[in-house]
């Protein structure tokens, strides 16, 4: 037989194997596979699962992200990686009471006691021993996820500790930028001068509204209200000091912007 006919063979009995995997025909097999191609909504991808678990995967999964508060498309992976490894956990542990549970019922008459302690306790042991190399796989199953968690855990915290050392620093710059802004407000006030006529150059500038330093823009009025504050708190509290009295030692304020 040459290769041409070969081919052709193989062809036709792929396209006959085909013709046999429609997937379930019977109503129950429909209702079943109905759930096949569930897809997550932040990752794309397919889970298998009947509706009540994904309603209660998707409930688990907002409260985790919830407490974990990851911030960028990185951190939300590494999150939902750590709640999916939570779900497994949970898992492993509920087919382990399940195990424990069909043993119960398949050794209910092994024992024969009053107390039902005892009777429960005597149908784990059995169910144990008859299946020791399961429950020691669950066992490996969960020491490998717990460690899986934990890497992800400490490149999540690592990821939020430069996010918000880097937050802090730009922090630390605009608190640093404001209070030169302030200081120059001050100086440019009293001498009822501009910004450029007290020797700052642009692109740094001081209009009526507003003032632009280091790359950062701040409100002139809101500057001045909060001189003026700290001025009004100043001296209330040098009249704290003399105890309010109506002949205390006049106030001498610095002059307000």
């Amino acid at each position: 037989m040459s290769y041409p006919d070969l081919a052709e063979r193989q062809y036709e009995a792929n396209r006959l194997n085909a013709r046999k995997s429609t997937g379930p025909r019977t109503e129950a097999g429909k209702n079943a596979a109905k759930f096949n191609a569930r897809r997550h909504g932040l990752t794309g991808q397919f889970y298998c699962m009947s509706e009540n678990d994904e309603i209660a995967y998707k409930a688990f999964e907002a409260s985790i992200l919830t407490s974990l508060r990851p911030e960028g498309a990185y951190e939300t992976q590494l999150a939902i990686s750590i709640t999916q490894d939570q779900w497994r956990l949970n898992r492993s542990k509920a087919v382990e009471f399940n195990l424990y549970g069909k043993g119960h019922d398949r050794h209910a008459d092994d024992t024969d006691t009053d107390s039902p302690n005892i009777q429960t306790a005597a149908t784990m042991a059995q169910t144990y021993r008859e299946d020791d190399r399961t429950f020691a796989n669950i066992a490996l199953y969960e020491t490998r996820i717990h460690r899986m968690i934990a890497k992800n855990e400490k490149r999540l915290a690592e990821l939020r500790a430069e996010r918000e050392a880097a937050v802090e620093k730009i922090r630390q710059a605009e608190a640093a930028a404001r209070h030169e802004a302030e200081l120059l407000l001050r100086l440019a006030r009293m001498k009822s001068d501009t910004l450029a006529e007290v020797g700052l150059q642009s692109p740094e500038t001081l209009d009526a509204d507003r003032i632009e330093l280091n790359g950062f823009v701040f409100s002139a009025a809101a500057i001045t209200r909060d001189i003026n504050r700290r001025n009004l708190l100043e001296e209330a509290r040098f009249y704290d000091r003399q105890g309010w009295r109506p002949d205390a030692t006049i106030f001498q304020p610095r002059k307000a912007a």
